[in-house]
């Protein structure tokens, strides 16, 4: 009979990398998904500031908060750009506003009827 002790380590030293290597990538994958939540997280919340910004909301916190409004108009419309930035983390939401020489004179937008038009109809 053989003696097959040597052939027994060899194994054991075999899945023992090998379970070590699976472990690394499994590690390696749990930190790499958590610096992912993280990075959703801080985008998110960057998303809310600037739109309490837009809101037309006070803002004071961890995040540099910029905001412009075009003062040239195209069609009638003013541009207002927020910016909201900390780290690597920064957004931009733009919204577009109606200029004073938009409006008609009752205060309602061009174009745009006011009161109810239910069974109304006018010929």
């Amino acid at each position: 009979m053989k003696n097959n002790r040597g052939f027994c380590l060899v194994q054991e030293l075999v899945c023992f990398c090998l379970t070590a290597v699976l472990l690394a990538i499994a590690i390696q994958g749990f930190y790499r998904s958590n610096y992912l939540l993280n990075q959703s997280l801080e985008l998110q919340q960057a998303v809310q500031v600037a739109q309490q910004v837009l809101a037309g909301e006070e803002y004071s916190g961890r995040f540099d908060v910029t905001q412009r409004i075009s003062s040239g108009s195209t069609d009638g419309l003013a541009v207002q750009e927020v910016q909201a930035a900390y780290g690597k983390v920064r957004v931009t939401l733009i919204r577009a506003l109606p200029t004073a020489e938009r409006l008609s004179a009752d205060g309602g937008a061009v174009g745009i009827t006011a009161g109810s038009s239910a069974g109304d109809i006018g010929f």
